[in-house]
């Protein structure tokens, strides 16, 4: 074979290539994700990103980091997204804050576990505060509208608080929570993982409560729109699969996940493995979600942080979970 039919050879091989990538990727559904930033949900968009598992269910997912997850229902709200998260709480308190929401719960994403040293606590830094009883008067550092709120008034509740007794300095972040308790500014906050490291590093800085101190079964949810859901049902069931194999890997390697995370994320490999300490994840929708839901939806109304009465189950669509695996919807 000559030199120029070798070259022309190559050639043909090479647009053969790029077109048939052209063609790979022109048959990808684009879905745009938010996620919170060094939350368990952006880890996964990393591992799936990564390892390809999008693409193998057709997916080319594009995503977005927040300072929580509140903001990505927002940013959902607001068309800029596709699919977002929330704690339960959260989410039940921007239903209930709009008449007719077009919000739908699609899955079950992550349980916030208790008792464990990485698991959320509620963290002081005032020699005065022995106990909950003791945060009358006193500052809280939090989160507006996310289900640090509810933890919070649930906290009070609890110590016999009256609420209007005690400041809630609203912050952007968790590092932000912990520089101002730090400083002395507030007297405590609620913080998981990395954060919970971090404060206590500071000298008298120690935990007073934590999840199982209120009661609280905390479930994160995945969310997307009741006309998304609709028209691009094939792509969810597609998000759903790929999501639980993502979580799979998760849970079976989480060094290699930590490394992944390191390399797309640039946070530490151990702090990675610290934050991965905070929940329990799984896809599935059972009872124990639609009774949190309830439950918490109850104590919002009643005590006021939600002013239209609705059912949760009016704004959960399982349909695509229920055909992506059918055995894991169970609830009435």
């Amino acid at each position: 074979m000559s030199f120029l039919k070798k070259i022309s050879l190559m050639l043909a091989i090479v647009l053969v290539s790029f077109a048939s990538a052209a063609d790979a990727s022109e048959t990808l559904s684009v879905v745009r994700v938010g996620v919170m930033a060094g939350g368990s949900d952006a880890f996964i968009s990393a591992v799936g990103i990564e390892l390809g598992i999008y693409e193998k269910y057709g997916l080319d997912v594009k995503s977005y980091e927040f300072s929580a997850g509140i903001n990505t229902i927002d940013a959902l709200t607001l068309g800029q997204l596709d699919f977002g998260m929330a704690a339960d709480f959260a989410i039940l308190n921007r239903i209930g804050g709009t008449e007719n929401s077009d919000l739908r719960i699609y899955t079950k994403l992550a349980l916030s576990l208790t008792g464990t040293p990485n698991s959320w606590q509620f963290y002081v830094k005032d020699d005065s505060v022995k106990s909950v009883a003791d945060l009358s008067g006193k500052s809280i550092a939090l989160q507006k509208g996310t289900v640090a709120e509810y933890w919070t008034a649930r906290l009070l509740e609890v110590g016999g608080v009256e609420s209007d007794s005690v400041k809630l300095l609203p912050v952007g972040s968790s590092q932000e929570a912990v520089a101002i308790v730090k400083s002395g500014r507030a007297t405590g906050t609620w913080l998981s993982g990395q954060g919970g490291v971090a404060i206590r590093q500071a000298e008298g800085a120690r935990s007073i409560a934590d999840l199982g101190t209120i009661n609280a079964q905390t479930v994160t949810v995945l969310l997307s729109t009741k006309k998304f859901l609709a028209e691009n049902h094939e792509s969810v069931v597609g998000f759903i699969k790929a999501l639980d194999e993502i979580v799979k890997f998760i849970l079976a390697e989480p060094e290699k996940t930590a490394e992944i995370v390191q390399k797309r994320l640039n946070i530490p490999k151990e702090q990675v493995l610290i934050d991965l300490q905070r929940s329990e994840l799984e896809v599935n929708f059972t009872q124990e979600v639609i009774d949190t839901l309830d439950s918490i939806n109850k104590w919002a109304y009643s005590a006021g942080f939600i002013k239209t009465v609705f059912d949760p189950r009016d704004y959960v669509d399982v349909s695509a979970l229920k055909e992506a695996f059918p055995d894991r919807v169970r609830y009435k």
